[in-house]
């Protein structure tokens, strides 16, 4: 496979060592190549191949290519990718690679870890940021293992879901799954996006379970962009924060800034255009399936939607919000354990208690997470 390299000079060389070092390279990307050269020397490869980033263009231009592989750290994908936008290549050429985010984000590590202590928990969570950001476990009188983290849609939570469930040994002892929803949950797939945030994210799937569903590079493409070490690689479990699994740095007690109420709209109205039929039907199977696996394993299924903003809830579409309501009433028409709880709905919270026009802080957790124990204890 031949691949054009985009990255920073920052950590050359800690990022090559995590490439198969097969792969073919028509041209190597940085920002500064003097330092750049002794490293490439270092890995046995040719300096020749070296650019500055202001040939950006003419690298685009004039090099044949199977992929882009922007290397980069996390918060840059948006830009490298907006950039060769302008160049005209299209988004099906892009691979974007954050190292630390995969190391960070890895959901392989929790899945390790929940598999070596089950017996410790009585129920799970699963859902995007909205329920990794939500929930504060310590809240919650029955053990919890939050599986929620941003960009995961409906499709690999069930996958966490049937995983969570294989490690009984068929001795389940789990009370109740939380499945975390969002106004949008049935349209969205993680894997359509042209997001290169959600790709940065998306290839802890590749290592935790083997599957990109339905991402436009062939698995196989993807998998021979890494060495297979670094794919089998496996993180230290310990120490592990069962309230911050991710090891991702947590939104305390972060409030609100003017650039979040400035972007509100702009965040509304990005996912209100997600509107993929078939991403719908499938994403209502999969619900379905979620709901039937929890009837079988005598687990109380919960759904949620968490608690958003006013203005959030006001410019939100009321087509995809109305329909939204709709096929979780069929969900729970169909499945007669299944509960559905509305945030939206829920008093007491102001904006004080988010840190965006969508996600609850710190702050905020603690007071969701006490309304769902208490509604829990209830039960």
């Amino acid at each position: 496979m031949r691949i054009l390299l985009v990255t920073w000079t920052d950590q050359f060389l800690a990022k090559l060592q995590i490439l198969n070092p097969e792969l073919e390279y028509c041209a190597i990307v940085v920002d500064e190549v003097e330092p750049a050269k002794k490293i490439l020397e270092q890995v046995g490869l040719s300096k020749e191949l070296l650019y500055p980033f202001y040939e950006l263009k003419e690298c685009v231009k004039n090099f044949y290519y199977d992929y882009i592989v922007c290397l980069e750290n996390y918060w840059d994908a948006t830009a490298l990718s907006t950039k060769l936008n302008e160049y005209e290549v299209q988004n099906n050429k892009i691979l974007n690679v954050a190292p630390n985010v995969i190391n960070n984000f890895l959901l392989e590590r929790s899945l390790r870890y929940f598999k070596e202590h089950v017996a410790e928990f009585d129920m799970f969570a699963t859902g995007i940021s909205y329920v990794e950001a939500g929930l504060d476990v310590t809240r919650f009188k029955h053990k919890l293992f939050n599986f929620g983290r941003g960009s995961q849609d409906l499709y690999y939570n069930f996958k966490v879901a049937k995983f969570a469930l294989s490690c009984g040994g068929g001795h389940n002892k789990f009370c109740y799954a939380l499945i975390g929803l969002a106004p949008y949950t049935f349209h969205y797939d993680q894997t359509k996006t042209h997001n290169p945030l959600n790709h940065c994210r998306l290839w802890q799937y590749l290592i935790a379970f083997n599957d990109l569903h339905n991402f436009y590079a062939p698995i196989e493409d993807c998998k021979k962009i890494f060495r297979t070490e670094y794919l089998n690689a496996k993180l230290h479990l310990e120490p592990f924060d069962i309230n911050n699994p991710y090891m991702t740095p947590k939104v305390t007690q972060r409030f609100m800034t003017p650039q979040n109420r400035l972007e509100a709209r702009k965040t509304i109205d990005a996912w209100n255009k997600k509107y993929f039929l078939e991403t719908r039907a499938e994403n209502i199977k999969i619900l379905d399936d979620y709901l039937t696996l929890c009837e079988e394993n005598n687990i109380l299924p919960i759904m949620f939607l968490p608690p958003m903003t006013k203005g959030y809830e006001k410019y939100f579409s009321r087509q995809i919000l109305n329909e939204f309501y709709y096929l979780i009433e069929q969900a729970c028409q169909k499945h007669s354990s299944a509960i559905f709880i509305d945030g939206w709905k829920l008093q007491g919270l102001t904006d004080t208690d988010f840190h965006d026009v969508d996600h609850l802080n710190h702050l905020g957790a603690t007071k969701f997470s006490s309304f769902l124990n208490d509604f829990i204890e209830s039960l």
